[in-house]
């Protein structure tokens, strides 16, 4: 039987090297000769956190701390899992226990900022980053938060200067590009961004958010994108509810210009232009990201940013776009002026806005997706192409699956708002 030590030994290094699997065999054989070692169990999460079996690895955490409740590096770790699982007040909770037991070490202070960070607490966030610089000056956890939370004050000279200590400290550190990139990203400038995700996908080639930030910063280069991109910056730094309070509180202004300047039939082209803007505000924020997932197909960088399913996803949504545009041409040229009707764009329109489900569906296509909003989407879809379908059979028929359809394609893009 090979002795205890040595198995967590090469679990350890297994761990660092990045070779989970492996790493779990020998702590499965650690924790056959004594299931109540704590650091076995430690350990069997942390692979598991690595895999993004954050639920398992915390119930292995759990264990090592009902076994050694003292052991502040447990808690930090449980923290971890629950950060990751956006549960962000108890993992604040777990690290407020890792400093009582431990106010000594750098990276819970770090990981406290992160998560006000997250939580639009910006103040709180420097305060905690700074109070972890105090006890190591050259922690990359509490450096990348300083700057993060100095980006977002508007600080930005004393941002900068953080971010050039982090990359001084460790220039090959792929989570420092990764956080440099994205404040480059909030202010606008996203060529500097691109080249930081460029440098962290190069240290680290899977590294999810630096692919996330260069897709980001390459479809930033279309215009409207990037405004919509820095207003999804601004409001998201305004606070978690204002941002789907803003979208309502515009669309009920806009119901109540509407109906100050209808009373007056001189005001009527205020009106529409009213509702112009709202709409291709609307329509622009439904549309933008397939159209520019589609333009990263035809650039070098781009195409291999996208995932497969992405890449599917922009070319099904473009297609709707195109073929609604044309058929609702189409419905306006084989119309005669005297009897044009609403009822002639009806089909294209439909099409049309199909691109928003198709945008955020899952492909390959599958009706066991886990994500609600994917299968929303997938009978929208089906409905959506039935509808247009039973307006060529039974147009009678086909105002039944049309009211249906409408219905839930405005309740999918109101949702929208709280599930983002």
């Amino acid at each position: 039987m090979i002795n205890i030590d040595i198995l967590l030994e090469r679990a350890r290094v297994l761990l660092e090297q990045g070779r989970n699997k492996d790493a779990i065999l020998q702590l499965q054989q650690a924790l056959h000769q004594d299931p109540q070692n704590d650091f076995a169990l430690s350990l069997m999460g942390r692979c598991l956190y690595n895999q993004k079996k954050y639920d398992e690895g915390m119930g292995f955490i759990n264990q090592a701390i009902s076994i050694r409740a003292d052991e502040d590096y447990y808690f930090y770790l449980l923290a971890f899992g629950h950060y990751y699982k956006d549960q962000n007040l108890v993992a604040q909770r777990m690290l407020n226990k890792a400093i009582a037991l431990n106010p000594y070490a750098a990276d819970y202070f770090g990981l406290s900022a992160l998560i006000c960070i997250e939580e639009v607490e910006l103040k709180d966030a420097l305060k905690k980053a700074n109070e972890g610089l105090e006890i190591d000056p050259e922690n990359i956890t509490c450096l990348n938060a300083r700057a993060t939370a100095l980006n977002k004050l508007k600080q930005t000279d004393a941002a900068i200067e953080t971010m050039r200590a982090a990359l001084e400290q460790n220039p090959e550190n792929e989570f420092t590009h990764t956080t440099v990139g994205w404040n480059f990203l909030e202010k606008g400038k996203h060529k500097e961004a691109a080249h930081h995700f460029r440098e962290a996908l190069r240290i680290h080639p899977n590294l999810e958010s630096a692919q996330s930030g260069l897709k980001q910063a390459l479809k930033s280069r279309i215009p409207p994108y990037r405004w919509l991109l820095q207003y999804s910056f601004w409001i998201s730094n305004k606070g978690k509810n204002l941002q789907w309070i803003l979208p309502l509180a515009l669309f009920v202004l806009v119901r109540v210009v509407i109906a100050v300047l209808g009373e007056d039939s001189q005001l009527s082209i205020a009106v529409v232009s009213v509702m112009a803007a709202y709409l291709l505000f609307v329509v622009s924020s439904w549309v933008i990201n397939p159209i520019a997932n589609f333009t990263l197909l035809f650039n070098k960088d781009g195409k291999y940013a996208l995932t497969n399913s992405e890449r599917w996803s922009a070319i099904s949504a473009v297609s709707a776009l195109v073929i609604g545009l044309l058929m609702m041409l189409i419905g306006y040229i084989f119309s005669s002026p005297a009897t044009v009707s609403f009822t002639d764009f009806i089909p294209g329109l439909i099409l049309f806005s199909l691109a928003l489900p198709l945008s955020n569906m899952q492909f390959p296509v599958s009706f066991k997706t886990k994500k609600g909003s994917g299968f929303v989407a997938l009978i929208l879809v089906i409905l959506g192409l039935f509808s247009v379908l039973m307006l060529f059979i039974d147009k009678e028929g086909a105002s039944f699956f049309l009211v249906i359809y409408f219905i839930l394609f405005i309740g999918y893009n109101w949702t929208g708002l709280f599930r983002n």
